[in-house]
């Protein structure tokens, strides 16, 4: 990431069990050029769920589940920027 010299967007969910916060700002702030927006209640599969580790561990076997609304909507507005 510290070698892109072009605008990056860095989209993290709160509920993320892979991945946290902390890593997101790391990344960061090793890039000038990014933003970063945290998307409450996302997880690491970009699907709205608890904190609760069982209940976001089983969203990742159901497919029924609809992609963060917001998610999409940043991806859209950092793409037409």
């Amino acid at each position: 990431m510290a070698k892109l010299d072009i605008d990056c967007l860095i989209i993290q969910g709160n509920t993320d069990l892979q991945v946290s916060v902390e890593d997101a700002n790391l990344l960061l702030s090793s890039n000038k050029k990014a933003s970063i927006r945290i998307i409450d209640g996302m997880n690491h599969i970009l699907k709205n769920t608890s904190e609760k580790r069982k209940e976001n561990l089983s969203s990742y076997n159901d497919p029924s589940l609809p992609l963060n609304k917001e998610l999409t909507e940043q991806i859209t507005i950092f793409i037409n920027k």
